[in-house]
């Protein structure tokens, strides 16, 4: 049975992790049961990385000349993150196309999205875009997407489900604020470009 990756159903798993109505900084946020019940989970999965650490192997195997940067960072959230450099010509030295992947610990779902960047000398053109993604990158976004599925048993989210508001929680890393964040946010990191 598939679970249930519903808008809804993930923001009832977060309430396990994450207190309600109350900022980061607040008296209380940091010591309560449901930060706590986070780091703890997040400290044992710092412990074994294996079944990453073959993911990311397996990544660079489909990916030959690409460059890569593992940002992972367990003690601050609850994904695993990999960002891929895709080759350019030589003729196109100053663009920089990336697929992002993040995989979450607190619930089997994935997000890809793209960034660009182009530097044109005294002006640089950068976006993020969440699927569809542009015809270039979706071919490699197919394979990622098929190497995430097949390793971790993950669901890609679709938007409505990332960016669904969840508007009395506040991520524990990150400048988001109560009121402001999206099931992206606390399901992965606030931290995305």
């Amino acid at each position: 049975m598939k679970p249930d990756l519903s808008a809804a159903a993930l923001v009832q798993l977060l309430h396990q992790y994450y207190p309600l109505r109350l900022w980061v900084d607040e008296p209380g946020y940091k010591e309560s049961e449901q930060i706590q019940r986070l780091q703890r989970f997040l400290e044992e999965a710092r412990k074994d990385m294996r079944a990453w650490g073959g993911f990311v192997q397996r990544v660079h195997e489909e990916f030959p000349g690409s460059t890569f940067w593992d940002s992972t960072l367990l003690s601050h959230d609850p994904c695993y993150r990999l960002r891929i450099s895709l080759p350019w010509p030589k003729e196109a030295e100053d663009a920089r196309d990336e697929l992002v992947c993040l995989v979450s610990l607190l619930a089997p779902a994935y997000v890809i999205y793209a960034s660009h960047a182009l530097n044109t000398g005294p002006f640089a053109e950068a976006w993020t875009r969440y699927p569809p993604l542009p015809p270039a990158f979706q071919s490699a976004e197919a394979r990622l997407a098929a190497l995430i599925e097949s390793t971790f048993g993950a669901a890609r989210l679709p938007n409505a489900v990332l960016f669904a508001p969840v508007p009395e929680i506040d991520p524990w890393e990150g400048n988001v604020g109560l009121g402001r964040a999206r099931l992206i946010d606390l399901l992965f990191t606030p931290d995305r470009w």
